[in-house]
């Protein structure tokens, strides 16, 4: 759980990589409908190999906005599942069939009997929701610097928006729609790249609702239900953070994760520099609450 460019994919990336998890892929993304078939059919390697042929042919090779690094195994967000079939990004009483049968068909083809492990940002200001339906569930936090959260989101769709981003267009059918419409990718660019973007508004808010939705509901969780993290201390001690994690799950790993993490050191954008003390009135009390500056 955390804010959109918070440190949920390298997150979720590192925690894969223990191989203790079942955990949501591009392959089971793509192919929802056929999991169970591909499974009995001993079709998943086939599948997956011309999952990757579609990539190389497409000639993508990292998601543009980040150094990730993709393939049919790159670990992905359960969102699209949900956006693929016209629903809301995160889960409601409209959409928990699919959340539940996603998690049944996790468990079903993996062939260890491990916990499902997912991300979803837009859950970050929906975790009480989620405790209710899943009463069992546990949540990690991750955090980060609201005005790095804000300026790598405000990157992101400059990158997303400059040129088209073939592999989020495979997997977002409203990011195709504003491509394929000239009027809406010109506003959309009017919108999020302009000197003064309206829309480092919509970013904002949305970040200050998140942080205000977990400032305000995280002690009606079990302590024993959830555990906090730090972006930034995850990138200086990557191994303590994630043994923290392991531990608190009841599970054990031997993997040096030292080297997995290289932080881009980068300046705070101009449009972001704008707003630094509107963000900073906007979410005082979360910069306060993890020592932020």
């Amino acid at each position: 759980m955390g804010l959109h460019r918070s440190g949920t994919t390298i997150l979720y990336k590192i925690l894969n990589e223990t191989m203790n998890f079942n955990v949501l892929t591009a392959y089971h993304i793509l192919d929802f409908e056929r999991l169970i078939y591909n499974y009995e059919n001993e079709l998943i390697i086939n599948r997956k190999n011309e999952i990757n042929n579609l990539f190389k042919q497409k000639n993508i090779t990292n998601r543009k906005i980040d150094r990730m690094k993709v393939t049919a195994d790159y670990v992905h967000e359960y969102c699209y599942i949900f956006s693929k079939k016209g629903y809301n990004n995160k889960i409601s009483n409209k959409n928990k069939e699919i959340f539940e049968n996603l998690c049944k068909k996790l468990t079903y083809i993996s062939k260890e009997n491990k916990p499902v492990l997912l991300k979803n940002p837009y859950d970050f200001d929906n975790f009480l929701f989620i405790k209710k339906l899943f009463p069992n569930s546990k949540f990690i936090f991750i955090h980060r610097n609201p005005l790095k959260v804000i300026d790598s989101t405000m990157r992101s769709w400059h990158t997303l928006l400059k040129n088209k981003n073939e592999y989020t267009a495979i997997f977002s059918r409203r990011y195709n729609l504003v491509y394929n419409n000239t009027l809406s990718l010109f506003l959309s660019r009017l919108y999020y790249d302009s000197p003064i973007p309206l829309g480092i508004f919509d970013v904002i808010n949305r970040c200050s609702n998140g942080t205000k939705y977990y400032l305000k509901n995280i002690q009606k969780l079990n302590s024993i239900d959830y555990i906090s993290i730090k972006y930034e201390e995850l990138c200086d001690n990557p191994n303590y953070n994630i043994s923290k994690i392991l531990k608190f799950l009841n599970i054990e790993s031997q993997i040096d994760f030292s080297k997995y993490i290289s932080p881009r050191k980068l300046k705070i954008n101009n449009q972001v520099n704008l707003f630094k003390n509107y963000i900073n009135f906007k979410m005082m009390p979360y910069f306060r609450e993890f020592n932020y500056k």
